[in-house]
């Protein structure tokens, strides 16, 4: 029985395998406004504040629309929620081509985020039912991968297209390859092996649900510990929007870098988090499957992997060098996204299967207001700086004074008791099989 339980079947692989394609892709269409930036303010004749609003508004829907796709997956299925999500944003992308005007553009975002609400947390929810406990970190960080690898991978191929055919072209691309994978996610996936597979896990772990676990929906979203986890993806998503929509303007406009080399540039952090994301997921696991415990194997590791991002955006607003400077700004936003993997990892253990889409779902909402918050403070900032420059480093030290609380909220305060006596029978339970 416990060999049954840690074993992760071959149609399994196939789903998370479509899902880390899912996520490729949605970063991919998240980045194209950060790496199309100053083309379209040229055009537009945008200020600062303007493209502020530009970043911000794609989150405006994006928190509603997390919500109802999560409750409505755990009622009709994940196949077909996902399906007519990709389609929404893959036509907003060949609308986007269409754009001459300030509201025009902020149209086309807020339906874009509208349509990529529930990406993430579906992805989430989808492959976390089909991975044993021990094992969910670094599962759900090969789902999670998909995103920082999906714009490092498209940095270089989507700025050749920007620079070379204007940026329309970008979008056009994007919104060509988002129908390919929704032809073969049709083909691929099964109703079935989404949604009624999934529960299987939750038939063996039911010992798990009915003792230790919160089973009650409002009393887990209510609580302070999902509160702190939240805002902790709040200040993730802060950072990680900032990174989207202003670090390659900041780089080309403030550090000066030129084409080429901003289109090496713009991929190195988005590699970096991919790798952090699967090494600290890794010691995560590690550290879970040793202790049975939740605080030392996922918070232990949260905590001090965003403090120390926070750290890395203080230096690197400051230094002088550009070389320095960059590599510090990267390693702040790598490691500022260690929320996405780990706050759906603990999630999984605070609330039962049955209710997994809606939490997944609430989480992805509270998370992306940090997503509405950040461009657009970080735009007013700028706007109203003594100089650009100025205004960039204040926004990259505020955006770390963020993580250093959240992250260090969590990091001392949430300590899950109810985690820890799950975490204790399911050992016992093993013992027992």
């Amino acid at each position: 029985m416990e060999q049954k339980k840690r074993t992760v079947s071959k149609k399994a692989w196939v789903i998370i395998f479509l899902l880390f394609l899912l996520t490729v892709i949605s970063n991919a269409d998240k980045a194209i406004i950060g790496f199309a930036s100053v083309p379209i303010m040229k055009e537009l004749g945008l200020t600062p504040q303007q493209w502020g609003v530009v970043g911000s508004v794609f989150f405006l829907l994006y928190s509603l629309s997390a919500i109802l796709g999560g409750s409505l997956a755990d009622k009709i299925g994940a196949k077909k929620v996902i399906a007519i999500m990709v389609a929404v944003w893959s036509i907003v992308q060949f609308s986007t081509i269409f754009v001459s005007s300030f509201t025009y553009l902020l149209v086309t975002r807020i339906i874009l985020g509208a349509g990529e609400g529930p990406s993430y947390s579906l992805a989430m929810t989808a492959a976390s039912k089909y991975l044993p406990k021990e094992k969910l970190g670094i599962g759900l960080t090969l789902v999670s991968v998909g995103g920082p690898l999906g714009v490092a991978v498209s940095a270089p191929v989507l700025m050749h297209l920007i620079m070379n055919f204007g940026w329309r072209s970008a979008f056009i691309t994007t919104g060509a390859v988002g129908f390919l994978w929704i032809m073969v996610w049709l083909w691929a996936a099964k109703e079935k092996a989404v949604t009624q597979e999934e529960s299987a896990p939750a038939k063996n772990t039911s010992m798990e649900t009915t003792v230790g676990i919160d089973t009650k929906f409002t009393s887990a979203l209510f609580s302070k510990n999902f509160i702190l986890v939240a805002l902790c993806g709040f200040a993730t998503y802060w950072s990680f929007t900032i990174g989207l929509n202003w670090l390659p303007n900041y780089l080309e406009n403030v550090r000066k870098l030129s084409e080429e080399t901003l289109s090496i540039v713009v991929a190195l952090p988005w590699i970096m988090i991919t790798l952090s994301q699967i090494t600290f997921s890794f010691i995560s696991d590690r550290i879970y499957h040793k202790t049975k415990s939740v605080v030392k194997g996922r918070i232990f590791v949260l905590g001090p992997v965003m403090a120390t991002g926070a750290v890395c955006y203080f230096l690197g607003a400051i230094v002088s060098s550009n070389i320095l400077s960059i590599a510090l700004l990267s390693l702040g936003l790598t490691f500022g996204c260690i929320t996405l993997v780990m706050g759906p990892a603990i999630l999984v253990d605070l609330v039962s299967p049955r209710h997994q889409g809606k939490i997944q779902g609430w989480f992805m909402a509270l998370t992306s207001l940090g997503g509405i918050a950040g461009p657009y403070v970080t735009g007013w900032l700028i706007g109203n700086s003594a100089s650009q420059a100025a205004g960039f480093h204040h926004a990259f030290q505020l955006c770390g004074l963020i993580l250093l609380i959240f992250g260090g909220l969590v990091w001392l305060t949430v300590r899950p008791k109810k985690f820890e006596d799950s975490a204790i029978l399911n050992a016992e339970s093993s013992n027992v099989m």
